[in-house]
């Protein structure tokens, strides 16, 4: 066997090897789809049955009825505040889950009445196991009409609401906003039944924000009423909403990025005329030996 043959069968075996793994070994990444261990979202996707978008250019237009899940992990583009403006202004309902403050730049885009705090919400009474996963006890009566009662939040924040805008569940008396981060609370920190989730109306739609994301993971949906709570808030969108989830503004490990691309090709090669030019591509390379055999004699 020559040395360029030993290589191109080494090359391809890399690359059949790398397309396996991407395609087949589980994220580890917090919030993906994909991700069965206890940061994932693979419980919740399959529950609730959302898509899942690369893009906000993936928006269905004529948004009414339709729900869109955010987690702002990554900034935004003005072009794609203007995608969610629209969305909004036309009957969507935005949920936009956060714990350290990122979304506010959305909130602020849409001119909400609402914003994240950004310091961590604790509670050493009022909790599960340590005070960073403390419970939401208050609730108005929507979701308490739909049997929620407790949340456990992990590593929270808090919301601060003014109107027009409305809170919809509460934290303990005895939570506090931890602003200087020493885990105890200092005179001057917000203490008391702090807000974790609110509404507004805007426009023909409707934006909710909810101070932590960790509710939807695999580890935190069965604890407390967490399922119950996001069900809830999904019935807010109607009977039989589309379920749509952003995952553009998500971290991503290279993994993830990975498969991202490989499913773009995959959608690229399924088009006709790209089946057409892999079928050229095949018959040129099977035909390749016999026409540099031709070139030999022809030569000799």
């Amino acid at each position: 066997m020559s040395l360029r043959n030993l290589i191109a069968i080494t090359l391809i075996l890399v690359l059949a090897i790398s397309l396996v793994c991407i395609s087949f070994y589980p994220s580890v990444q917090d919030f993906m789809k994909t991700n069965p261990f206890w940061n994932g979202l693979r419980d919740f996707s399959h529950r609730f049955q959302g898509a899942m978008l690369s893009g906000l250019g993936e928006l269905e237009p004529g948004p009414e009825g339709n729900i869109l899940i955010a987690i702002p992990y990554v900034p935004y583009q003005e072009e794609e505040l203007q995608q969610l403006r629209d969305f909004v202004a036309e009957g969507g309902y935005l949920l936009l889950m956060d714990d350290y403050g990122h979304g506010n730049q959305v909130l602020q885009a849409l001119g909400v009445g609402m914003s994240f705090a950004g310091a961590p919400l604790l509670d050493p009474f009022y909790c599960h196991r340590h005070q960073w996963l403390p419970l939401a006890t208050e609730f108005a009566p929507e979701l308490k009409e739909a049997g929620v009662e407790t949340l456990v939040l992990n590593h929270a924040t808090s919301l601060t609401v003014s109107r027009p805008a409305q809170a919809l569940a509460w934290s303990s008396d005895l939570a506090f906003s931890d602003a200087n981060g020493n885990s105890a609370w200092d005179e001057g920190e917000p203490k008391g039944n702090l807000a974790i989730a609110a509404m507004e109306r805007l426009g023909q739609g409707m934006v909710v924000a909810v101070s932590d994301p960790s509710i939807l993971i695999n580890s935190m949906r069965g604890l407390g009423d967490n399922e119950s709570f996001m069900k809830a808030l999904i019935a807010m969108g109607g009977e039989n909403p589309r379920l749509m989830m952003d995952e553009s503004h998500i971290t991503k490990s290279p993994l993830d990025r990975s498969r991202d691309m490989w499913t773009m090709v995959q959608g690229q090669l399924s088009k006709p005329y790209s089946q057409v030019l892999m079928v050229a591509m095949v018959l040129a390379l099977i035909l390749m030996p016999l026409w540099r055999k031709g070139d030999d004699i022809e030569q000799k």
